[in-house]
């Protein structure tokens, strides 16, 4: 009996220093809205809380009413293998705002770090640097990557490195596949490299980025995918943090095919030209106290973003908000253009 025991406290041991070296979080954000969302349809107008299209026909309208807009999880896990190597896993779930909704699984990834930087492989969204300075005192049911016009998004795998902080400055370079999942030869956009830098000092934040070519371009007759160049610069003024951001243009040429579910062509290539054109966005996150007031204001050529938002922390946690937006320069088609508010009740865990 005593042999057991001591077996079982020397297995135990090993056990919680083996346990001791992997750290396993889960974290989210689960949010409860009234708002008024311009992706939705008059053929099913209570339909709110996000930019997935209900199936039936399509036509523009708006809708109003509460909806459960988060209840997204993320799972990470993080391993020390010794020597400051470290291994890690991440990968999100979110669920859409409609009872019985499916989950999706989302953002997820892998990779390894230590002395030398960082190498990763992703599964995510291309993004642009445009949408990164964006205050976080705004909540809307469409954000700058939902029927804007302004910038666009995609299902992507990448592998990239990142250089450790030297003064302040990193780099980054990422190979970027235009697909999801396994390559299609015959139908799959042809890859894209990025090449990244960052400086961090103080309250000065300022990140550049070169893609040889758009990172969710779309086959569309006339245009061609071209190199373009992003900036995004904030500071932390104290009273109030500013942020400005420049984003070229990705295509060129003249589109003359219709894309996407649009009311009129003329407004489906206007939409596909506008990435024709660089970009411009501004923002301003000034903090008062347990009040965050926030303003957004983007632009490409006539397509506009204006969203002003405030909110109230009543703990690290949760938080009460209320924002405002507006889109404007494009024709009224499956929320190009309109109003939308949202009162938002959210906790991030």
């Amino acid at each position: 009996m005593k042999k057991t025991l001591i077996a079982l406290a020397t297995l135990a041991a090993f056990s919680g220093a083996a346990f001791a070296q992997s750290s396993v979080t889960l974290s989210g954000v689960y949010s409860a809205s009234y708002q008024t969302d311009l992706t939705s349809t008059t053929a099913n107008p209570t339909y709110i809380g996000g930019t997935s299209t209900p199936s039936g026909a399509l036509t523009f309208g708006k809708a109003k009413g509460f909806a459960i807009t988060d209840a997204n999880f993320k799972l990470a896990a993080v391993e020390d293998l010794g020597g400051g190597l470290k291994a890690s896993f991440d990968t999100t779930f979110e669920t859409g705002a409609q009872r019985g909704t499916m989950t999706t699984r989302a953002d997820s990834g892998m990779g390894l770090s230590g002395a030398f930087g960082a190498v990763a492989v992703r599964n995510t969204r291309s993004s642009d640097l445009i949408a990164s300075i964006g205050s976080a005192a705004i909540s809307l049911p469409d954000g700058l990557y939902d029927s804007t016009g302004i910038v666009s998004r995609a299902a992507i795998d990448t592998v990239s490195y990142t250089t450790p902080a030297m003064n302040g400055f990193t780099g980054s370079f990422t190979f970027v596949e235009n697909n999801e999942g396994n390559i299609a030869a015959a139908t799959s956009n042809k890859s894209a490299n990025v090449i990244g830098v960052a400086y961090a000092n103080g309250p000065l934040t300022v990140s550049a980025a070169f893609k040889s070519k758009a990172a969710s371009a779309a086959a569309v007759t006339g245009l061609t995918s071209k190199a373009t160049t992003e900036l995004a610069v904030s500071y932390d003024l104290g009273v109030a943090k500013v942020a400005y951001a420049f984003d070229g243009a990705s295509v060129e040429g003249t589109s003359t095919a219709l894309i996407g579910s649009f009311a009129s062509a003329a407004n489906a290539q206007a939409v596909a030209n506008l990435q024709t054109k660089s970009a411009n966005g501004f923002s301003v996150t000034v903090p008062m106290g347990a009040v965050t007031l926030g303003m957004n204001y983007f632009k490409r050529d006539v397509a506009k973003v204006t969203e002003f938002g405030a909110t109230y922390a009543f703990s690290k946690r949760t938080t009460l908000s209320a924002s405002t937006g507006k889109k404007s320069g494009l024709a009224e088609d499956l929320g190009y253009n309109g109003t939308q508010n949202r009162i938002r009740l959210a906790h991030a865990f």
